[in-house]
């Protein structure tokens, strides 16, 4: 039976890391290894719960609360590649995608952003 937990928690473990904040409440997702991007970028594609298909690149998009400097927050987590998509969104862009989930929740939770996500990339739909 304790090999059976054991198991059950280290699974649950794999999939801990590919989750992010969206309205203030955490998104796990499961990552779709055999789906490929037909233009062969660099995009990873993931599942919501929900089913929705959500591909991913290498950027954070993240907003910060009024009154923080968010260049300065961003540089105390050493990002650097930081581009002004307006007046309070900004683009960072992220060197490792093993990274990426975990430093937008670690943003998210310092409580000085509004959010801080991966720039999702969603499945077109023809209306």
């Amino acid at each position: 039976m304790i090999k059976i937990v054991l198991l059950i928690l280290f699974v649950l473990s794999l999939n801990a890391n590919d989750s992010y904040y969206e309205r203030g409440k955490l998104v796990n997702l499961q990552e779709l290894h055999n789906f490929r991007n037909a233009d062969s970028s660099e995009i990873k594609y993931f599942k919501t719960n929900s089913g929705q298909r959500l591909g991913i690149t290498d950027k954070i998009l993240v907003k910060c609360k009024d009154g923080i400097n968010c260049r300065a927050l961003l540089k105390k987590f050493l990002l650097t590649d930081v581009i002004n998509l307006t007046d309070t969104i900004y683009s960072v862009k992220i060197m490792n995608y093993d990274k990426i989930f975990s430093l937008s929740r670690e943003l998210f939770e310092s409580g000085d952003v509004e959010f801080a996500h991966p720039n999702f990339i969603k499945q077109r739909r023809k209306r």
